[in-house]
This record gives C-alpha cells, structure tokens and sequence, in this order.
C-alpha cells in the first residue's frame, strides 16, 4: 500500500516484472511476424549459393588413389504449403538464415555422395570429370532433388552444379596423371586397332559380297553356256540318228537288191537246172538211152559265169558275200560302182572294184561314176 503516490516494493517488483513480461511477448511477437514474413517471399521462391570444400574421389581405374574435388552450384526451391512446411520444419523461432543453413548442410551430404560414387559407379574418368560437368549434375538433380523435398516440404524448382574444382596439384592427382597416360594410351591405340579391324572386316565382308555376286554371275553364266552345250549336243545327237537312220534306210535298200539279185540268180539257175533236166527226160523217151551220158557241152558264143564271193562296203558297213549274178544286179542298180571298196578271202586289204582285175568285166557296159560324187568308204 502507498502512501503520498509512493508505491511500496512489492508493487514496484510486479511492475517491473509485468514490464519484462510485456518486451518478451512483443519480441516474440516480432519474430513471428518476421518469419511469416520470410515464409511469405519463400513461397514466391528463394535461390541459395552452396559450396562444397575438397573431398577425395577415387578414378574407377585406380581406386586407391584418392584426388581432392570440390563442387559449387546453385539452389532455386518455394513453400507451396505453409502447413506441410511448419510441420516439418517446426520452425518456431527459426529465421530464414538459420532454415538455409540447415538445408545447405543436407544438400552438402547428398551431392557429395552423388559424386564421390559418379566415376565408378557410371565409368567416369576422375580427370575428364571437369568436361563431365552436365553427366553428373543430371546424376545430382535425379537423386537430392526427391529427398530434399521430402525431408524439408518444399518445391525445388531447379538444382544445378556449377562447377567442379579437380586439385590438381594434389599428390593424389599427379599420380594418377602418370598411372593413367599409359593406360590411355593403351585405350587409344586399342580403338584404334579396333578402327582398323572393323574397317578391315567391314572391307572384307564387302569383297565377299562382291565375290560371291561374281561367283553367282559367273554361275549363271556357266549354267546358260552348259544349256547351250546341252542345246547343241542334243542337235548333233538328233543329226546323228537322222544320219544312221538314212545310212540304215540306204543300207537296207542295198541289201534289197542284193536280196533280189539273189533271187533273180535263183531263179536262172532253176530255169537252167530245169530246162537240161527236160532235155534229159525228152532224149530218155526218144531212145536214146543207149547212148553214154556225156556233159552238156558249152553253147557257141556264151561264157562261163565267174565263181566269186565278194564282200561289198556300203555307206561305212561291210554286205555280203555276193556272187557274180548278184554284183551284176548291184551294178545294174548303181550301188555297186568302180570306186566301191570290195575284199574277199585272200585280199590282204579292201580296194576299189575298179581296181579288181577279176571284176573288170561287170564294168565293161557300165557308164562311168558322175563326176564331183565321193567314193563310198568302208566301214572295217
């Protein structure tokens, strides 16, 4: 209780302890109002700068040589739900400041697994790593991306690493530079013998194309060339029987009339044997049987008939053996000529009738050979 306007201690104590009370509401206050504030410019969008210090990553073709890389790169992300984003992020008294800083650190721990594993897991070389600078920030965005939306309830509108730093005046790199240059040299010289094999087999393969397009041409032309022999072996085939068959149709009509000479010389002979017979039987009824059988005595002005067995070469094969009525009707039929090869028994060779001194007279009345026509050649 006062007394005169003076307040005692124990009101002055609650005074002074409602006015500490009042400045920390309206601090808190305050701070609310400013992270609605931040919130609010986080929803339209908000870019972070990160870098990344020097951590070792191992080249896939030497793993135990560890280089130093560091990686810088950017950060666009927006709140497109408040609540989802304070749930989360239990962001009481949290500035925007002290949220970048947390997410800075899990981008730092995503990004650097991401490339710590990129040479081996997709075949990198550590040194070519710098010219692979869109391979690995595609391989970062498809793996921080998901999980930083995920762990914070934002909306990364775009992530990208900017540059990545190789150190290398490091240990670590100039002994891989000197372990590598052979190995890449190895690795060009085997491209390029794999270059030249595959022009070689490519060059190869089109030869034997080409071969067997010839092999097929030549085929081809074979087969119409074989037709065409075929073609002409079964012509002279046909010309050869035609051939035989006239030689066999001329043989035969020699034959013919060698046949009919035969039958003529029969006939004279039974026509002789016949009429001697009759005058036998007429002189045996007259009386005359007392009288000595003498030999029928040779007609006045009639030679005797020669007993000869020749052979005659026609049209390449041998007829015969004619006797002298039969050469006569070949003769008289001109199948028999002076130029027609004749032989029999005792002649060492065939020769031309002509030249036969016993066959001299079945030429005597007979007209010369045409001029220009061949002598018919034997067939022995």
């Amino acid at each position: 209780m006062s007394f005169f306007g003076f307040k005692s201690s124990r009101e002055a104590e609650e005074e002074k302890r409602q006015a500490v009370e009042n400045a920390k509401q309206e601090t808190r206050r305050k701070v609310v109002q400013d992270n609605y504030t931040n919130l609010s410019n986080l929803s339209k969008g908000s870019q972070i700068n990160f870098a990344i210090p020097y951590f070792d990553v191992f080249d896939p073709r030497l793993q135990d040589y560890g280089v130093p890389v560091a990686v810088h790169g950017t950060l666009v992300y927006q709140i497109d739900d408040m609540d989802l984003f304070h749930q989360l992020n239990k962001n009481e008294g949290y500035s925007d400041e002290t949220f970048q800083n947390k997410l800075r650190g899990v981008l730092t721990k995503y990004i650097k697994a991401v490339v710590t594993n990129a040479p081996i897991d997709n075949q990198i070389p550590l040194i070519q790593m710098e010219r692979k600078i869109l391979d690995i920030s595609e391989l970062v965005q498809n793996y921080v991306t998901p999980k930083v939306e995920k762990t914070f309830g934002i909306v990364i509108r775009s992530l990208d690493i900017t540059n990545i730093i190789v150190d290398k005046m490091s240990r670590g790199y100039r002994e891989l530079k000197e372990l590598t240059a052979d190995l890449e040299k190895e690795r060009v010289m085997t491209q390029h013998n794999a270059q030249i094999s595959n022009f070689n087999l490519q060059n190869s393969l089109n030869q034997d194309t080409m071969q067997r397009q010839h092999n097929m041409q030549l085929g081809q032309q074979e087969e119409l060339q074989d037709m065409d022999l075929e073609n002409r072996r079964e012509t002279m085939r046909i010309q050869r029987e035609e051939m035989q068959r006239a030689s066999r149709l001329q043989t035969e009509q020699t034959f013919l009339g060698a046949h009919k000479a035969n039958l003529d010389a029969g006939v004279m002979n039974n026509a002789v044997d016949n009429g001697i017979n009759a005058f036998h039987q007429q002189g045996m009824g007259a009386g005359m049987s007392a009288v000595p059988q003498m030999g029928m005595p040779q007609m006045p002005g009639t030679k005797a008939v020669p007993q000869v067995q020749y052979f005659v070469g026609v049209n390449g094969q041998q007829a015969g053996p004619f006797n002298w009525q039969q050469l006569q009707q070949l003769v008289a039929q001109g199948q028999l000529t002076q130029q027609t090869y004749v032989w029999k028994q005792g002649m060492p060779q065939w020769q031309f009738a002509g030249q036969v001194q016993e066959l001299q007279p079945l030429f005597a009345s007979a007209a010369p050979q045409m001029p220009g026509m061949p002598p018919q050649m034997p067939g022995m």
